[in-house]
């Protein structure tokens, strides 16, 4: 077996590890059609094809593989939104109880006798006292800004 044939044996399966890795560990469909790809492009230099011809299948699979399945897999992905309950708290007037800094590190605020972790976009450090309006919920964090007294 000549050597660029089994350099291109090994090219294609590592391409195939690469791939299914990036399969596994992201949650939408994204790169599975570049696998099955590697996979018939791994067979024909097997068949001992050129690398042109390895390149050109590998592109006309993954392509068709796209064109052909993504819609598909699109309509029947979960991706809605599920609203809880915490939705509720934003628009809300909260207290800050723990110092806010403007660096994107946390503090904490009072919600309706619930106490948040919190930080702000501002560009002022809130401190303790500070009358805030939640802006959004970040995983288990509020985004709040600073609400003028004439604004309350």
């Amino acid at each position: 077996m000549p050597v660029d044939q089994i350099l291109m044996l090994v090219f294609w399966t590592l391409v195939i590890i690469a791939t299914f890795i990036v399969e596994i560990e992201t949650a939408g469909l994204v790169s599975i059609w570049f696998t099955a790809g590697a996979i018939a492009s791994l067979i024909a230099a097997g068949f001992g094809a050129s690398i042109g011809v390895q390149i050109l299948i590998f592109i006309v699979v993954s392509a068709l593989l796209i064109l052909l399945t993504r819609p598909l897999s699109k309509r029947f992905m979960n991706t809605s939104f599920i609203k809880t309950n915490a939705d509720r708290y934003v628009g809300m007037i909260g207290e800050v109880t723990k110092e806010i800094p403007n660096d994107g590190t946390r503090g904490e605020v009072k919600v309706d006798h619930v106490y948040w972790s919190a930080y702000t976009t501002g560009k002022t450090t809130l401190p303790i006292g500070t009358k805030v309006i939640v802006q959004d919920i970040v995983g288990n964090r509020l985004l709040v800004a600073k609400i003028e007294e004439k604004e309350l």
